[in-house]
């Protein structure tokens, strides 16, 4: 088995739940009083994928517009190797607002594997988002993997990391 540590970026507008997802990723557990990430927070955390073992340093940037607009988070995306781009069901202006992070993922690591992940499905009765906006923005993302996630219920949560690690693990192990 062999060492394989791989950047992965988790990008969206400020209140989506990028944070409460990795963190239940991380520990199996709803943090529901996170506080806002300024710049950017990183973890590490392992994941199994056939015979590898991959490792995944998380980089889960703030989404306030100030550290997007001043080019803060060009450094912090530099060698990622695949990006989660997450959204708010609740509020549709975050799904709108993804082809921003999206530009901003390709312009600084080119075309890496994209996961798209809709957060905040529990709460049904604010849903914003309809499954055609999604379908639309993923083909205008050019993005094949979506999810519907909720860090509450932990729904769909490991499938998203683990879907990253997979797209990651098919475009960068080479088979001898």
């Amino acid at each position: 088995m062999s060492f394989n540590l791989y950047k992965v970026v988790i990008a969206g507008e400020g209140g989506v739940g990028k944070t409460t997802l990795t963190q239940r990723f991380l520990t199996g557990e709803f943090i529901g009083d996170t506080l806002i990430t300024l710049g950017v927070a990183f973890y590490v955390h392992k994941v199994k994928i056939e015979d590898e073992e991959i490792t995944l340093q998380i980089w889960d940037l703030g989404g306030q517009e100030q550290f997007k607009s001043m080019g803060v988070f060009d450094r912090y995306i530099k060698g990622a190797k695949g990006a989660v781009l997450a959204f708010d069901l609740t509020r549709m202006r975050t799904l709108l607002s993804l082809s921003e992070w999206q530009e901003l993922v390709s312009e600084n690591v080119g075309n890496i594997p994209v996961v798209l992940v809709g957060t905040k499905s529990d709460l049904e009765n604010e849903i914003q988002v309809t499954e055609n906006m999604v379908t639309e923005k993923k083909e205008e993302l050019k993005v094949k993997n979506y999810f519907e996630t909720s860090s509450l219920t932990g729904k769909n949560v490991e499938n998203v990391f683990n879907e990253i690690a997979y797209e990651i693990y098919r475009e960068n192990i080479k088979t001898p």
